[in-house]
């Protein structure tokens, strides 16, 4: 009897220290810990979480050849060059640190190798001027010549080209939301209202007009007071930047408004663009540092005239390699964003951006444009040719650019807009 009772008390207690025995192993492994049978010894191994878009790509750890994205690869510590490859687009590259029992995150985007361009327009564009929120295109078609009037009447005004795509990747038709039969545009200039519901128009003679940007407009509404106006979108936009600014942390928010030009949030506010407008130190906000955060050096003590990035949610600050300097051109030098540098409002897009990933930004040089991460690494060029007024602007799936250029001027005199795939 004595027996079975113990057989009963020990077989249920082993049971349950395997259990115990076997969650702890699960545990360990899932945290990375491996057993090395040629040092017999247990070691923690870091995993890399590797993505791509698109899938499918080549994945190289210090030269050698691993899996395809998507997928985990565990790892001992240490820095390695992870470079994701996949044929008929450019390759990504980055020195990065593993560490044991942290998740080291791979996000690359890749961009094509040889990009296609088509055209958005045909009748021809002015000062083309990209809304605030990104998502809208407002231009100018212009009057043609006697000859071809009977063609192109009906199609010169003012247009808005929406900057998204429809389901199964069709595109939207631009939109004409002014004839120009209701009002005289010769020389006229566009603006956005901050909302990105409305387009001021301007012309040489101080007269001004509000038409909306979302429809047909019989009778463009005449403004009396440009002063006013100019004074109540310039307090929206101050708003607006404010209210961004709230979540900020006060040891970073006395830095951004003593010693930074913001240039722009990231689309999902997670990141600032800026330009230091004097010397500072970025005292640390997270104490202690995040697990897992963007290997890439940062550098903390800024230099005035130099571009920045500050991530908020990692507290990391990186150099972006850049000089923008603005050049304009002599195609399009009577759509000028002096008159409204009163309200803040710009005609061109800036020639530093945001793509709508919030993860990538875009450089404007003459002759080409350049896409970079937002920590300053894996500059490509994805586009190299021409374009005017060093006017580009991102659109909305992050998959294409537009740009204003001529690709045949012994044809047609007129520029026009297109559309250049560059993933």
């Amino acid at each position: 009897m004595i027996p079975t009772k113990i057989t009963n008390i020990i077989l249920p207690l082993i049971t349950v220290i395997l259990i115990f025995a076997m969650s702890l192993l699960i545990i360990a492994y899932g945290r990375g810990y491996r057993l090395d049978f040629r040092k017999k010894s247990v070691g923690t191994t870091g995993l890399i979480a590797v993505t791509s878009d698109p899938i499918g790509a080549q994945i190289f750890i210090n030269g050698q050849k691993k899996e395809v994205t998507n997928t985990n690869l565990s790892i001992n510590p240490g820095w390695y060059t992870v470079t994701i490859m996949k044929n008929g687009y450019q390759s990504w590259e980055k020195y990065m640190r593993v560490q044991g029992e942290i998740v080291t995150r791979v996000d690359a985007m890749l961009f094509s190798s040889n990009p296609s361009l088509y055209a958005l327009t045909t009748s021809g564009v002015i000062g083309p001027t990209l809304s605030p929120d990104g998502a809208k295109l407002a231009y100018l078609v212009p009057e043609l010549e006697a000859t071809m009037a009977s063609q192109i009447t009906s199609r010169a005004g003012i247009w808005v080209l929406d900057l998204v795509d429809k389901p199964l990747g069709m595109n939207r038709d631009a939109r004409q939301v002014l004839k120009a039969s209701q009002l005289n545009l010769t020389d006229a200039a566009l603006a956005w209202s901050p909302d990105s519901k409305q387009l001021l128009i301007t012309n040489p003679k101080n007269q001004a007009y509000l038409i909306e940007a979302d429809k047909s407009n019989d009778f463009p509404k005449p403004v009396t007071d440009l002063s006013l106006l100019y004074s109540d979108w310039k307090d929206l936009i101050q708003a607006k930047e404010k209210e961004k600014l709230l979540p900020l942390k006060e040891e970073f928010l006395s830095v951004a408004t003593t010693s930074m030009d913001i240039i722009a949030f990231s689309p999902d506010e997670s990141r600032i663009l800026y330009e230091a407008t004097a010397a500072a130190t970025i005292p640390p906000v997270i104490i202690p540092a995040l697990p897992g955060t963007n290997p890439t050096e940062e550098v903390r003590d800024i230099v005035k005239g130099n571009i920045y990035v500050y991530d908020v949610k990692e507290d990391r600050n990186y150099f972006i390699d850049t000089k923008i300097i603005r050049q304009k051109d002599d195609k399009t030098k009577n759509i000028s964003d002096a008159s409204y540098s009163e309200a803040g409002l710009t005609v061109s897009p800036s020639l530093i951006q945001w793509l709508t990933t919030s993860r990538h930004l875009m450089i404007v040089e003459k002759d080409k444009v350049e896409v970079l991460d937002y920590d300053g690494t894996n500059k490509k060029t994805v586009y190299a040719g021409p374009f005017w007024n060093g006017f580009v602007a991102p659109w909305g799936n992050a998959g294409r650019i537009v740009i204003l250029t001529n690709l045949n001027p012994s044809a047609s005199a007129v520029d026009n807009l297109y559309a250049v795939n560059i993933r």
